[in-house]
């Protein structure tokens, strides 16, 4: 690949990537405002997001376009990154409860100033974003460089700390690594690629400029966007759970209708949110197995393990088909006027209980349902029927 090749390729990722971060930063925005850590780690975003944008090539072009930017060789492009700076800087600052504002911002401002007097006095100006003829030593671009890598390299070193603090969520440390990944790519930028360029001018760490940027701002945005990825995956894994139970839902609430909790809608839609609805599906549930309990004695428990230990059922599922298989029978028992017991032995599935315990509850139930509706269960229930037994043990009356 070609340095022309390779400096086009980055410049095309940077601008894909520049447009994904602002989608990233939009999406996430609703959520983040509602927490000050969150939001404050967007507006570190946002700075790195603003600094990349200004440098993009369509950007760059319409500002020269207009009357205010026409002869400023790009230094609004670097002064509004010393701004997205100390943007950066306030958010690890306010996270270590060590905020200042007046310290960081008028830093900002002073470096801003320099900069524009800098750039007002030397020839050719250095805040040319495409002059390669700045000497090496150019006040300039290193008090630019200095900015950037004073706001970006303790961000990195917070993003890391607090990604080694986070070892019980996985997603959160995945999180903060990648925008660690991403505030150190920045660092590496604008230290050693900026100074060393500066210092040696090779041309092929001149085209690697963009794609070191793309790098950053992809891994930035895929910081900010994993937590609006994780939860549409959540929302759509319980969906999905929601639609798997929902047969055995309605069955049980028509054998057992005292079950199901008051309904709330919105214009004909739920109005809770489906984690609650699914959480309201697995009580119910569970409120009518402990109902439909009391009609089947310890003897169909029994047999019902003894069915599913000659039928080929999936390792893990052995619980589930017994309990649906004595379901069926519970609510035939019911169905038909049977009295329920006085008092019958509650058994405890005995599905796995590790991990989240709701998580494990939804997977036991989902088995139950796909054992409901096999041949194995049908052919128990119909057995029993055939049989005449009844599904509880006859009292001895004295």
């Amino acid at each position: 690949m070609t340095l022309a090749a390779l400096k086009q390729f980055g410049a095309d990722a940077l601008l894909v990537g520049a447009v994904a971060l602002w989608i990233a930063i939009l999406v996430r925005l609703p959520s983040a405002i509602r927490s000050p850590q969150s939001r404050r780690l967007l507006i570190a975003a946002i700075g790195i997001a603003g600094s990349v944008t200004v440098y993009l090539d369509p950007v760059t072009a319409l500002l020269r376009k207009t009357y205010v930017f026409a002869d400023s060789c790009g230094i609004f492009m670097n002064l509004w990154g010393v701004l997205s700076s100390a943007f950066i800087l306030d958010f690890v600052l306010a996270a270590v409860a060590r905020r200042r504002l007046w310290l960081v911002y008028g830093n900002a401002v002073l470096v801003s100033v320099a900069l524009v007097v800098l750039d007002s006095v030397s020839a050719p100006q250095s805040g040319c974003v495409t002059s390669v003829s700045v000497p090496w030593y150019s006040p300039f671009w290193w008090i630019l460089s200095a900015a950037h890598v004073a706001a970006v390299a303790p961000c990195t070193v917070l993003c890391a700390r607090y990604a080694r603090r986070a070892a019980s969520s996985g997603p959160l440390r995945l999180g903060l690594r990648l925008l660690a990944a991403g505030f150190a790519s920045s660092t590496f930028f604008w230290g050693p690629v900026i100074i060393g360029f500066l210092l040696f001018r090779p041309p092929w760490l001149g085209a690697l400029f963009s794609l070191n940027i793309a790098v950053t701002t992809w891994l930035i945005t895929a910081g900010v966007a994993l937590p609006v990825i994780l939860r549409a995956l959540a929302v759509r894994t319980g969906r999905r759970s929601l639609r798997r139970l929902k047969p055995l839902w309605e069955r049980l609430v028509d054998a057992a209708p005292s079950i199901a909790l008051p309904q709330h809608t919105v214009g004909g839609l739920p109005r809770w949110s489906v984690d609650l609805r699914l959480y309201r599906r697995v009580i119910e549930i569970r409120d009518a197995i402990l109902i439909l309990r009391d009609y089947v004695g310890d003897d169909v428990l029994e047999a019902a393990r003894a069915h599913v230990g000659t039928d080929p059922v999936p390792v893990g599922d052995t619980e589930a088909a017994v309990t649906a298989c004595w379901l069926e029978v519970a609510i035939a028992a019911k169905a038909s006027g049977d009295e329920p017991a006085a008092s019958a032995s509650v058994p405890e599935p005995e599905h796995d209980p590790s991990g989240d315990e709701l998580a494990s509850e939804i997977r036991f139930l989902e088995a139950v349902a796909r054992a409901q509706r096999s041949e194995s269960v049908r052919r128990f229930a119909e057995r029993h029927r055939r049989s005449g037994e009844s599904a509880l043990p006859r009292q001895e009356t004295w």
